[in-house]
């Protein structure tokens, strides 16, 4: 370090008496001379100027910079007590002693100045609105969860005036970016904003270059998740998050449509269009080692372009709302490449009827040998999902095409299965009960669960190339052609028992899947919701309607869990005997008939099973019915 060879000016604003009555009171007063910063402008000084130490609001620090870089003094910041921006941004010390130290004894490096229509930015200007970028306190990785809270609260808040605005950028170099966004943050070097956060690693204070960034979040939920990766998350990598482009180029002019407001260093100075330029090494600023060592970077004369994730086509760019929409908007590419696909899917072809008629066959012969894997391969054989996943898209978009063509294949293959596997039960000489038949006799919530967690699965495989092929784990996971194949033998019997449920089980897994591919294709963007909410009201209204038995049969199965975990877990005393429960049957009748298997050293008699019935009924609050096998352990 070198200390001060010419003139030391402090020059002050009028808000500065404070400080300026520290300075005087200082081991350095007697090294520097005072005068007001409108005297400093007016006079300019006598003799060899050496550095001027200025303490001023933001345009008076602003007259002082411009000055600087017109006479080739050097300049150093002493902030006010309230100028915690200034302060942290150069790093300068709370004390007017250190700071003074620093500002008389270090050594100044050349600094770029960035300029707004030929006026100074000192920390950053904004085009539109684009937060939390523009935060100061959005220091992401070093605030605390309670300031990332309170800063995604109000960002949140902000949410409803966000709108995508058409952008026309030209950089130094004549690149034109034609593009939508909420706005732009532009910034030379760290101002300890959420901006500078993300872009630590291309700022410098003397490479001649601005640094741009745009947010254009596709959609609210698109920005929903852009504020929780800049808020909280903490990546190990440096890639920018999404929504969220960036420019780095020597100068940026900037057009919108419609105009926006343009704010620099936090006050609104303008509207669009506007031009952006970096004066390089304009200035010699004195600060401390630490600022020049965090933002000192090499310099490249290349432009940076990062705007991957950001509208570029006319299409696109002209998707513009008075606010965001709430999902995202597909493109017209998938758009016409989705719906083709699902119309050839949603119409009966020769090919659907065979698989249709084969699978069938293939479930209820396994269903009789209780066979799991031949029921799986029935699963994997059957075409149903695909016309179910095209009913979905004609719901959500009111497409009566679609739908109906799309439903009567659905109601083709329903009718193909009964007939098949009624036909099958009737010929074969078998009635009993396989686990594989009864599995498909129970249907409850959680097949609700299965078929909507099946139905997204679905719709997000079929908008994807690449994971189309998943359809067929998807298939398996609902099965949708062996509950018909149960039902038709029900039909078969005659017995209506096992119908009901067995198609209560197939419709389960049918509007589950309508409603939650509807939804998905909803948030994937193939409908607005204006458009989307009648038919998802019907598919909402209708799987609720499905699901009142389903909750009856829900909280019989929660009941039986109970009373088997009760039972199984524990040993009972009858008359000094112990009796331990295995091998447990629930059935519901006018009564709770338990039937199950004592494991007792001692046979129990008439007196004392009707002891433990008395005891069971106590302890379940429920009359029961015992059928009970004893066996003697020796």
């Amino acid at each position: 370090m070198s200390k001060a060879n010419g003139n030391v000016y402090f020059v002050y604003g009028r808000e500065c008496e404070d400080v300026l009555g520290e300075v005087e009171s200082s081991q350095y007063a007697t090294l520097v001379e005072s005068a007001s910063i409108s005297d400093f402008i007016q006079t300019g000084t006598a003799g060899d100027l050496d550095r001027v130490v200025v303490c001023g609001d933001t345009d008076e620090i602003k007259q002082i910079l411009t000055k600087a870089s017109e006479d080739g003094f050097s300049v150093a910041f002493l902030p006010q007590k309230n100028q915690n921006t200034l302060r942290s941004t150069f790093q300068i010390p709370k004390g007017t002693e250190d700071a003074l130290k620093i500002a008389l004894e270090n050594e100044p490096n050349p600094l770029d100045l960035l300029y707004a229509n030929n006026r100074i930015v000192l920390w950053g200007a904004l085009v539109g609105d684009a937060p939390p970028l523009t935060y100061s306190s959005a220091a992401y990785r070093q605030s605390s969860f309670r300031e990332r809270y309170h800063l995604l609260i109000d960002a949140f808040r902000k949410l409803k005036h966000l709108r995508k605005n058409q952008i026309k950028l030209i950089t130094a170099k004549n690149q034109e970016i034609n593009t939508a966004a909420c706005g732009v943050v532009i910034i030379e070097h760290d101002n300890h904003t959420g901006a500078s956060s993300l872009l630590k690693k291309y700022l410098s204070v003397s490479d001649g270059k601005l640094s741009a960034l745009l947010l254009s979040p596709a959609s609210t939920v698109d920005y929903l998740y852009y504020l929780y990766v800049s808020l909280f998350k903490k990546s190990k990598n440096s890639s920018l998050p999404d929504s969220v482009g960036f420019i780095k180029s020597e100068s940026l002019h900037i057009e919108s449509t419609p105009p926006l407001e343009v704010m620099v260093d936090g006050e609104k100075v303008t509207q669009t269009p506007i031009g952006f330029e970096v004066k390089k090494r304009a200035v010699q600023l004195i600060a401390t080692e630490q600022f020049w060592a965090e933002i000192n970077k090499e310099s490249s004369d290349k432009e940076t372009l990062k705007l991957s994730r950001l509208p570029v086509t006319s299409e696109e760019v002209s998707y513009v709302q008075d606010t965001l929409p709430f999902f995202t908007h597909a493109s017209e590419d998938r758009y016409r490449d989705l719906f083709a696909e699902l119309r050839k899917q949603g119409k009966t072809a020769p090919t659907y009827v065979i698989l249709m008629f084969l699978s069938t066959i293939l479930a209820t012969v396994g269903l009789f040998l209780n066979s799991a894997s031949v029921v799986i391969g029935a699963m994997l054989l059957a075409p149903l999902m695909q016309p179910i996943v095209s009913a979905s898209m004609g719901v959500l978009r009111n497409d009566h095409s679609l739908l109906f063509g799309a439903m009567g294949t659905v109601l083709t293959g329903v009718l193909i299965a009964l007939f098949s596997a009624s036909v099958i039960a009737l010929i074969l000489p078998l009635e009993n009960l396989t686990d594989e038949i009864s599995a498909r006799l129970s249907p409850s919530l959680l097949d609700l669960m299965v078929a909507l967690v099946s139905g997204v699965a679905a719709a997000y495989a079929q908008n994807n190339k690449n994971i189309v092929g998943s359809l067929a784990g998807v298939s398996i996971a609902v099965a949708l052609v062996p509950p018909l194949a149960t039902a038709g033998i029900g039909l078969g019997w005659m017995n209506l028992d096992v119908f009901y449920q067995a198609f209560l089980l197939f419709v389960t897994n049918f509007v589950g899947i309508i409603f939650a591919a509807s939804l998905t294709f909803l948030i994937l963007g193939f409908a607005p919701i204006k458009r989307a909410k009648k038919g998802l009201t019907y598919a909402l209204t209708t799987s609720l309607i499905v699901a009142i038995p389903l909750y009856l049969s829900f909280t019989t199965m929660a009941f039986d869990s109970r009373i088997l975990s009760v039972l199984e877990q524990k040993e009972y005393l009858v008359s000094g005997k112990k009796v331990q429960i295995e091998n447990i049957v629930l059935k519901h009748s006018d009564v709770l008939i338990v039937k199950c298997d004592f494991v007792v050293d001692e046979e129990l008699s008439h007196e004392e099973l009707a002891q433990f019935k008395q005891t069971l009924q106590a302890e379940i609050k429920k009359p029961v019915a015992l059928e009970v096998v004893q066996r003697i352990r020796f």
